[in-house]
């Protein structure tokens, strides 16, 4: 089995900036219509020092929903910041590289589970789970040998309470970080000046969304596993998750007493509310997805017809009850169905009943396209009545993220939504929004509108954090001639970060 560090050994510089710049930066809840790649290719092609551009930027803000119907607050850097970030990641990699190496070297097991890791088929080098049981032990089987309880716990609002002043103290040691924090050359000070310069300057918080902050945690989280490690106790880590085991309800409090103490030394807390010590035996999967499991291996036919597939989504819908309504249950169900073959029956009552439960559950909303219009072509005639119901909803919700969606499914393809109001994108203060409805302006020829929408981006230019906050959108609403500095020299360049 491979060692944690063995990882990220794998991926060279090169690749890591590649990953990060090209393939990490727009976050998988966003309609999949934005890339990166282009302004890679121009960064590769011209190595640019972006020097009329100020160090300090802000970002895109805007939510995704959660699997329990609760918006999670997410970012997109400029891209500016975000390449000089990403270089400089890159340009001291192999000093990461060690510090994961030293940090890691003592564990028995790989301690952290969800982490960077060169994909067979992709560019990119994250994504929240992984499944490949050759490359990574299943250390739970014999963890829980002889104990008798397990701990869950995990850190309140991880990402956004990460103090960026706490990589290098995880890199070098706090003291050798504060003695030489006014030599901004040091290499990691160079990493702590532009992972703040991706936030406007701001010590407190990282975004949520780009693959460089998966990276930054895990930087800083791998000193406590060290520490915890060294203490004797037994446990897996994914992302900000801890999972302990141990011998007696005491020993678990005690293990909660020093998970907190070492993440007050990085000015991180535990999440209280999520705090819970359970007697063993634990069914080694969720129970809920033990179930679904269960009886979708009793199906032995190659094949789901319209019974299976009703009876399996009841089955979802009743163990969302029994589990608090976490939608991932229901995301999980249509994820098992979407692989199988069904009936032209089946087809018709998982895409009614999908369409459904997406307007009850916008949670569901980015898995629509992957797991129901594409593996069984779902014709354009029945997107079409979906689409502007959904967009309703949004509307009557002031939910901008199936708004969006909606928007992006009228653009792939290729049909109005009857009673879209401008009105309400320039009203809501979004950007992805904004850009939506301005590229369905240009799909529809509304010259009117178009016209509306540009002039709405030269008064948002005018103002730097608001041209920060909304570049996206003015930047591909914009001429050459209207764009200012490093921008107009990525138009220039014919750069985009929209691909529909």
């Amino acid at each position: 089995m491979k060692r944690y560090s063995d990882f990220f050994d794998e991926i060279d510089d090169t690749e890591l900036f590649d990953g990060l710049l090209g393939y990490g930066m727009f976050n998988e809840k966003l309609p999949p219509m934005f890339t990166s790649i282009p302004f890679l290719d121009f960064c590769k092609s011209t190595n640019p020092t972006f020097s009329n551009t100020s160090p300090k930027q802000s970002f895109i803000y805007y939510e995704a929903m959660r699997n329990i119907n609760i918006p999670r607050g997410m970012g997109i850097p400029t891209p500016m910041s975000y390449y000089k970030l990403c270089k400089s990641l890159a340009d001291n990699w192999g000093g990461i590289q060690l510090h994961f190496r030293e940090k890691t070297q003592n564990e028995i097991h790989k301690t952290s589970r969800i982490h960077l890791r060169k994909k067979k088929k992709s560019h990119s080098l994250f994504e929240m789970n992984y499944k490949s049981y050759k490359t990574d032990d299943t250390p739970t089987d014999y963890l829980v040998i002889g104990n008798k309880y397990v701990v869950n716990a995990d850190i309140s609002t991880c990402f956004p309470s990460i103090y960026s002043h706490s990589v290098p103290w995880a890199l070098v040691g706090k003291d050798l970080a504060k003695q030489s924090k006014s030599n901004s050359t040091a290499w990691y000070d160079q990493i702590d000046f532009n992972l703040r310069n991706t936030t406007h300057g701001e010590t407190h918080g990282i975004l949520i969304g780009p693959h460089s902050s998966n990276l930054i945690a895990e930087i800083v989280l791998v000193c406590i596993d060290q520490t915890l490690v060294q203490q004797g106790w037994k446990f897996i880590r994914n992302i900000d998750d801890y999972t302990c085991y141990t011998s007696s309800y005491e020993e678990g409090q005690k293990f909660l007493i020093s998970l907190a103490t070492e993440l007050r030394k990085f000015k991180l807390v535990l999440n209280h509310k999520k705090t819970k010590i359970l007697p063993l035996p634990i069914a080694s999967t969720e129970d809920w997805v033990r179930k679904l499991n269960l009886y979708s291996n009793r199906n032995h036919k190659n094949y789901m017809d319209y019974k299976d597939v009703q009876a399996y989504l009841d089955l979802a819908i009743s163990l969302m009850a029994e589990n608090q309504y976490n939608a991932s249950i229901l995301n999980y169900a249509i994820k098992v169905i979407s692989k199988q073959t069904l009936t032209k029956n089946a087809v018709d009552y998982l895409k009614n009943s999908v369409f459904h439960l997406v307007i009850i559950y916008p949670y569901l909303i980015s898995l629509v396209e992957d797991h129901l219009f594409i593996p069984f072509r779902i014709n354009q005639n029945d997107i079409y009545p979906f689409t502007n119901l959904l967009y309703e909803e949004g509307v009557r919700q002031n939910n901008h993220e199936i708004i969006c969606y909606a928007i992006y499914f009228s653009l792939k393809y290729n049909f109005m939504i009857e009673n879209l109001d401008y009105v309400v994108s320039k009203e809501s203060n979004n950007c992805i929004l904004l850009l939506l409805s301005f590229l369905y302006a240009v799909r529809q020829k509304d010259n009117a509108q178009i016209k509306n929408f540009k002039a709405h981006a030269r008064d948002l230019q005018k103002n730097d954090d608001e041209l920060q906050q909304n570049w996206l959108f003015i930047f591909e609403a914009l001429p050459f001639g209207s764009l200012k500095g490093d921008w107009k020299k990525l138009k220039q360049a014919n750069v985009s970060f929209v691909n529909i």
